[in-house]
């Protein structure tokens, strides 16, 4: 897939890379991009299995690694040895702290909104016991072959009950074709060995935003960061968890406000 497909790429100045949620693209920083791009040179990746990215190549052992190996690849390419700021959404956070962790040398400054690092929880924490079950249905679903059943476990659990079936057909049937790789983003995000005393590793400037009216999950793994990430700062927001989407005009003053800060 050529480069330019799967990246996004405007404006001049210090790069901010941008990572998705899950079941989403690089589009979905379009009102971000609009109101960074006179300032900085704004690059926003399609993650593998989104956008008009690839499929994995090897489903069956994929992991968090594999998706950093490929984003880190993608950056070297764009930017070169560039300093730059990162920011993810959901999935794109989980992958953007695996990242940063690798090669932090590298980064600016990290923007994370309810990243799903579920692997930071303790095994015994209500937030993974509850993804544990959700996981375990679009699994089931999965393999009886009802898509859209996986499909409408997925989109109500963080969207609210009723979300899926009051969609229309053409978007279920796009967001059925994106399940399977959601799957894959469980099965990288549970399996990930790094725990959060891994990331006190982390000492650069850190911007979380969490909402109230997100699942438990992601409000426990905000809870865990906080804890372990030394030069933290968090807000809250409303929306829940893909307010990035469907509250931008709130979410983004918060990004915008962080990074003018980390300029010289």
């Amino acid at each position: 897939m050529p480069q330019n497909q799967i990246i996004s790429d405007r404006g001049t100045g210090v790069p901010v890379v941008l990572l998705h949620s899950s079941m989403s693209s690089k589009e979905q920083w379009f009102k971000l991009t609009e109101n960074l791009h006179t300032d900085f040179r704004i690059i926003a990746i399609d993650l593998y299995g989104y956008g008009l990215s690839e499929f994995p190549p090897s489903p069956g052992t994929f992991k968090l690694t594999d998706e950093v190996t490929r984003v880190a690849a993608l950056i070297q390419e764009t930017v070169g040895e560039h300093p730059f700021h990162l920011i993810g959404h959901s999935y794109g956070g989980a992958t953007a702290l695996r990242y940063t962790f690798e090669h932090r040398a590298r980064i600016l400054s990290l923007g994370l909104y309810e990243p799903v690092a579920f692997h930071l929880l303790e095994q015994d924490d209500p937030g993974l016991k509850m993804i544990d079950s959700v996981f375990t249905r679009i699994s089931a679903h999965l393999e009886s072959d009802q898509v859209s059943a996986a499909a409408q476990d997925f989109i109500d659990f963080w969207s609210g009950e009723g979300t899926y079936a009051g969609l229309s057909s053409n978007k279920q049937t796009l967001l059925d074709k994106l399940i399977h790789k959601v799957a894959l983003d469980f099965q990288a995000l549970l399996s990930e060995p790094l725990t959060a005393t891994a990331y006190q590793a982390i000492d650069l400037p850190v911007c979380l935003l969490r909402s109230q009216e997100s699942p438990l999950p992601t409000r426990r793994v905000a809870e865990v960061l906080e804890q372990h990430l030394p030069k933290l700062e968090a807000h809250w927001v409303s929306g829940g968890h893909m307010a990035p989407i469907t509250n931008a005009d709130e979410v983004n003053p918060h990004w915008i406000r962080f990074l003018a800060k980390q300029l010289p």
